[in-house]
């Protein structure tokens, strides 16, 4: 069989295919085919169907459902040891790639969250920021609007600031204080 057929059956790299042949083989690195046992041996391993079924046998190896590997008669058990390893040391470093392919997906779909938590969080303290101010300032106009009338009951009425700055309420309160203390005074002759 043709390495490039190997690795379309196997769904391997070719580099994968050629790297099961390490050990096994001399030419493992410039040869253009395998042998129909290393193709079964490798084939087993991966759990893929190493030949067709055929209509008379129903044994479960023939059908690529058995997980035990079944040695085969034309290569010394010790090459076929090394094989097995081979692709078993081949199939471990594609699944920890994937896993560790799967672990950056995740790492960013938590960033990505991250970054949404903190902007909504953001905007939402803005948004809250913009409201307690508003609040303020109404209370203040509020506040300002009482003194006044507090002061028109005393005749000496204070001009609300145009910006509602605390400076400016707090020079109100003490100007309309002076007001009343100096009616008060008035009052007590």
């Amino acid at each position: 069989m043709f390495i490039s057929d190997a690795v379309k059956s196997l769904n391997l790299s070719e580099d994968d295919v050629r790297m099961t042949l390490v050990g096994v083989r001399d030419d493992w690195d410039s040869c253009q085919e395998i042998r129909d046992s290393e193709y079964q041996l490798i084939s087993q391993s991966v759990g893929a169907t190493a030949l067709p079924p055929s209509d008379e046998s129903t044994d479960d190896t023939t059908c690529g459902e058995s997980t035990e590997i079944q040695p085969v008669a034309d290569m010394p058990i010790e090459k076929q040891q090394t094989l097995i390893d081979n692709v078993s040391q081949i199939l471990g470093h594609q699944i920890v790639l994937s896993v560790q392919r799967r672990i950056e997906m995740v790492d960013a779909i938590d960033k990505l969250t991250n970054q949404v938590i903190l902007s909504n969080r953001e905007t939402n303290q803005k948004h809250l920021a913009a409201q307690i101010a508003q609040q303020d300032d109404a209370t203040k106009a509020e506040l300002m609007q009482a003194i006044n009338t507090l002061q028109g009951l005393v005749n000496t009425p204070v001009e609300m600031p145009q910006r509602s700055e605390m400076s400016d309420f707090n020079n109100a309160i003490r100007e309309a204080s002076r007001s009343i203390a100096s009616v008060q005074k008035k009052m007590q002759r």
